[in-house]
């Protein structure tokens, strides 16, 4: 069974389903309402085991109270092995509050106020040659930057999630091979990106775009992966759902346009259900 390393934050979303964004002083009547663990790499790990893989969490983790105990269990209901890397006895487990829209299948998101943690384990020895494929979500930028140099002598694939373009961004993609990022990542346009890739000597990458499909650039290979076609209410974790099934398929087939084919259907058909869990019981 591959393995798999997902490093990144771990929140708790309140989510409130509703058919339209209301107006300034507006009221409207939730269809659904939910409070579950979220984070990038989390509902990466999370797809991942789904799909049979062997998942682990490096995250900042709190060591009581109900959020640590909401997502500590869903984890190990979700077979995925998770280590708790905070070591700041007063640091908090964010909350986000999502509001999505059924009608334009569209979300807001307020990420709590908190800070990641500024105290991380630093390991003499990061064990990384136990996992066959790491991720990295642009959090847990300490623990990272500590242990660079294990990043650096990885010998296999390293994929970034770029959901949006951060401060620490050249940091992070200095580390990846296959950065997988958003169109919103890009700021200065998908041609620039490409750019910086090159300079980087990075030869694979990919753009999500949203319903106008997936940008894909595999060394002397590109093109385009059309959107699925799809009846989308709640695209609420789409991207991360879409790396974790990417980095399965990858570990199983090392093909990367067939990879982000895979993982393009099931973002896609997760987009069909409200919430980021409810396509796994279809």
């Amino acid at each position: 069974m591959n393995k798999a390393l997902f490093i990144g934050r771990s929140v708790v979303d309140v989510l409130s389903h509703v058919q339209h964004f209301p107006s300034p002083d507006e009221k409207v009547k939730a269809l659904h309402n939910e409070i579950f663990s979220g984070g990038s790499s989390l509902n990466a790990a999370v797809t991942f085991a789904h799909l049979e893989g062997e998942a682990f969490l490096y995250t900042s983790l709190s060591e009581s109270g109900v959020e640590y105990e909401l997502i500590t269990n869903e984890l190990r209901s979700r077979n995925v092995n998770f280590t708790n890397i905070n070591v700041n006895p007063s640091y908090k487990i964010p909350h986000s509050t999502v509001i999505s829209s059924q009608d334009s299948s569209s979300r807001m998101i307020i990420n709590g106020f908190q800070e990641e943690s500024d105290k991380t384990i630093i390991y003499d020895d990061l064990l990384l040659d136990n996992f066959d494929l790491i991720q990295l979500d642009q959090y847990e930028l300490g623990f990272v930057m500590n242990h660079k140099q294990f990043f650096e002598n990885f010998k296999g694939s390293i994929v970034l999630d770029g959901g949006s373009w951060k401060n620490c961004s050249p940091d992070f993609l200095r580390l990846v091979d296959i950065p997988i990022v958003s169109e919103v990542f890009c700021v200065d346009g998908i041609d620039a990106f490409a750019k910086m890739c090159r300079d980087l000597n990075i030869f694979t990458w990919a753009v999500t775009r949203g319903k106008k499909g997936v940008v894909w650039h595999d060394r002397n290979s590109d093109g385009v992966i059309k959107a699925s076609k799809i009846n989308a209410i709640d695209t609420l974790g789409a991207g991360d759902i879409f790396h974790g099934a990417f980095c399965h398929s990858y570990l199983k087939t090392k093909d990367f346009k067939k990879s982000l084919e895979v993982a393009n259907d099931i973002a896609g058909r997760s987009c069909s259900t409200i919430g980021t869990r409810s396509w796994m019981n279809e």
